[in-house]
């Protein structure tokens, strides 16, 4: 007999199954001063695609979300407190800051309104030479 549509007796990814996960992820981070997401979902035999589902799964659950992002800012400290005691090589540390932390070195502007390039209308008027000075 098929379960009725929408049921979620198979559902492995709990609220409370991904908050036990979570506690242990930031405890390892913790403890062993992580810098890199992937080595703490591995550590716990997890993949790093995960992390995804879980963000988009949990987003408007406040007390996962609260916790992934307690997360991420462990790692992101870990990782700026070893490059400011020149513990890691200083273009690693920036290649993650940029590639998983969406930090950047530069400045981006948008010069478009509202993403539409801006156009210019201007009406010049010039004087013919018969127009000009009777000099």
């Amino acid at each position: 007999m098929a379960a009725k549509k929408g049921n979620k007796y198979a559902e492995k990814w709990t609220k409370q199954v991904v908050l036990d996960h979570l506690q242990q992820i930031f405890e390892d981070v913790e403890e062993n001063k992580l810098v890199y997401l992937a080595v703490a979902l591995t550590n716990l035999g997890l993949y790093s695609d995960i992390w995804a589902d879980w963000k988009t799964k949990f987003d408007s659950v406040d007390e996962v979300s609260r916790l992934i992002k307690r997360i991420e800012s462990k790692i992101e400290a870990n990782l700026v407190t070893r490059l400011l005691n020149n513990q890691c090589n200083a273009a690693g540390a920036i290649f993650i800051l940029k590639n998983k932390h969406r930090m950047s070195d530069k400045q981006e502007i948008d010069h478009t309104s509202a993403g539409q390039p801006f156009t210019i209308n201007i009406t010049k008027t010039y004087k013919s030479d018969s127009e000009g000075d009777s000099n």
